[in-house]
């Protein structure tokens, strides 16, 4: 068979799928959370748009919530300083908010470093 008579397959595009940084952050992100609550195998972390960037969801056990603010946000600000850090490798704006029962709360947000 020669070079001509070789078709490739088309390739499909998957839009939804997230790019290899952002499955990166969103393995961090989830790395991360998990090492912090009591009920590791409840932590999501979902990823979806909004006007200022990507936004990272995270889900975790009721009992868990504190655990990831923290005494003060001390916890929460920790989270933001390495997601800003690895944000910034990207050029992305990243924002990482707990999904509660009652709505999302802002826990950390980071954008690159300019």
């Amino acid at each position: 068979m020669s070079a001509e008579e070789f078709q490739a397959p088309p390739v499909e595009l998957d839009y939804d799928a997230p790019s290899e940084d952002e499955a990166r952050l969103i393995e961090l992100v989830g790395f991360l959370v998990q090492g912090i609550v009591a009920h590791p195998h409840e932590v999501e972390v979902e990823e979806f748009f909004d006007d200022i960037g990507t936004v990272y969801g995270v889900r975790v056990h009721p009992e868990d919530i504190g655990r990831v603010i923290g005494k003060e946000g001390r916890v929460a600000s920790a989270l933001r300083h390495v997601v800003k850090a690895a944000a910034t490798k990207t050029g992305a704006h990243v924002t990482v908010e707990i999904l509660t029962e009652d709505g999302p709360e802002i826990v950390a947000e980071a954008s690159p470093l300019n």
